[in-house]
C-alpha cells in the first residue's frame, strides 16, 4: 500500500478492475485496499486537477464537481490514453488460461500503467461528480458476493440507484478509446445514461 505522507502521485498508483486479486485477498487486505483507496482519492484528483491544467486548451477546465465537467474531463482523457502490446511471454500466459482448440480470440494489448493511472484519477473524480450530485449515493466497498466482477472494490451505492463502479467505467471508456468504440464525450452519455436509470427500493 502507498504511503499518504508525503505522497506523490507515480505510474504505479492503480489497479485493474478486471483483476482476480480481490478474491484472493483476506477481511484484513480488503479493508486495507478501501482505505488506500479513500485516502489517496483527494490527492490523486488534486493532480488530475494539476495534469489537466497544464494541457494545452484546458488550462480553463474546472474540477466543479458538475456533470457539465466531464465534458471538458472526457475530451482530455482522450488525448492522453495509450496501449501496450503484451510481450510474447503475456500472450502465452494468456493463451494457456483457455482450452488448446478454442477459437477465442483475446485481446494482445493491454492499457500502460500510466494510463491505468489516469483511469484512476478519473473514476475517483466521476465517482465524486456522481456522489455530489445524487444525495442517496455514497462510496462503500463491494462485499456482497465474490461471483460478482466488482467484488472487493469501491463502488457507489444508493436507495434507487443502479449500484456502479467509477474506475470500471473509466477503464471501460480508455479501453473504447484505444480501439476506436468510444470517444470523448462517451464519459458524460455515460454518467447521463446511468443517471437516468432507477430501479424500485
Amino acid at each position: 500500500m502507498h504511503n499518504t505522507n508525503n505522497y506523490t502521485i507515480r505510474p504505479g498508483t492503480n489497479y485493474s478492475p478486471n483483476s482476480d486479486i480481490f478474491l484472493a485477498m483476506d477481511k484484513k487486505k480488503l479493508n486495507e485496499f478501501f482505505q488506500w483507496f479513500m485516502e489517496i482519492k483527494p490527492y490523486c484528483i488534486e493532480e488530475l486537477m494539476q495534469l489537466i491544467g497544464d494541457t494545452p486548451g484546458f488550462e480553463k477546465w474546472e474540477a466543479n464537481d458538475s456533470a457539465d465537467s466531464l465534458d471538458g474531463l472526457g475530451e482530455w482523457f482522450a488525448k492522453k490514453v495509450r496501449k501496450r502490446d503484451y510481450t510474447p511471454e503475456e500472450i502465452e500466459k494468456i493463451r494457456n488460461k483457455f482450452d488448446p482448440d478454442s477459437k477465442i480470440e483475446f485481446p494482445t494489448w493491454d492499457l500502460t500503467d500510466e494510463t491505468k493511472s489516469l483511469a484512476l484519477y478519473v473514476g475517483m473524480y466521476y465517482g465524486d461528480v456522481a456522489l455530489k450530485n445524487n444525495s442517496p449515493l455514497k462510496w462503500e466497498q463491494f462485499l456482497v458476493s465474490k461471483k460478482n466482477a466488482d467484488y472487493g472494490q469501491p463502488v457507489l451505492n444508493g436507495r434507487g440507484f443502479v449500484l456502479i463502479n467509477p474506475v470500471r467505467v473509466a477503464h471501460s471508456v480508455a479501453f473504447g478509446l484505444i480501439d476506436g468504440a468510444k470517444n470523448g464525450g462517451d464519459l458524460r452519455k455515460g454518467y447521463d445514461y446511468w443517471r437516468n436509470l432507477r430501479i424500485s427500493s
